[in-house]
């Protein structure tokens, strides 16, 4: 898909009323990926939904693959302050001397979860992974390093190397078991099953 000619505009150089049309794009672009495919999307779409023109959506995206990106990034930001929110102020059902290990093997659960719940944009975020266009690489690549630190936060009582190690194993399961349910080469309790019995190998290896 081709590129906008100029770069982006940063979201860090953005005037407050900039960054509320930024926000109403993005939120409609997650709003129409719940209602259609994503491939069937069109600029002119999001245009409509979110009441920004084409021209402004173009100056601060570079294509649409970088808008996709974008929005996904934004609601797996969401899905990730939620579920840390509710680990911290005990709403869920992990006791509050629940384990590291119980911890993350939540988090990956929770995680995969909402993928099942809003299947395109586990098609979306795995097709992006392999974009050409570089803002949706790097968008796609801040997502996965906000992702990283979450689980980390998760493990804030082991060495760093020992849940860097860990968050690879976990992450890549996830990934490759969403990968699989996807392509209908795996079923949701396998999946499941799957993510929890690596998680748990590779703490035990590690304890």
């Amino acid at each position: 898909m081709p590129t906008h000619e100029l770069p982006p505009r940063a979201v860090d150089t953005m005037t407050r009323s900039q960054l509320a049309r930024h926000r109403r794009v993005t939120d409609a672009v997650i709003d129409l990926i719940g209602e259609m495919d994503p491939a069937s999307l069109q600029m002119r779409d999001v245009a409509e939904r979110s009441g920004v023109s084409l021209a402004t959506i173009y100056r601060y995206f570079s294509s649409k693959d970088h808008l996709l990106a974008a929005a996904v990034a934004d609601w797996q930001a969401r899905l990730t302050e939620r579920v840390l929110g509710e680990m911290s102020l005990g709403r869920t059902r992990l006791p509050a001397e629940a384990t590291a290990e119980e911890r993350v093997l939540r988090f990956a659960q929770r995680e995969l979860r909402a993928f099942q719940r809003q299947p395109n944009f586990g098609h979306l975020a795995v097709s992006l992974i392999a974009s050409s266009d570089p803002y949706a690489s790097e968008t796609i690549a801040r997502m996965q390093t906000s992702s990283r630190q979450a689980m980390h936060a998760l493990m804030a009582d082991l060495p760093p190397e020992t849940a860097e190690t860990i968050q690879i194993a976990v992450q890549g399961v996830v990934l490759s078991s969403l990968i699989a349910w996807m392509t209908g080469r795996k079923a949701w309790p396998e999946i499941l099953a799957d993510v929890e019995r690596v998680t748990r190998l590779v703490f035990s290896a590690l304890r």
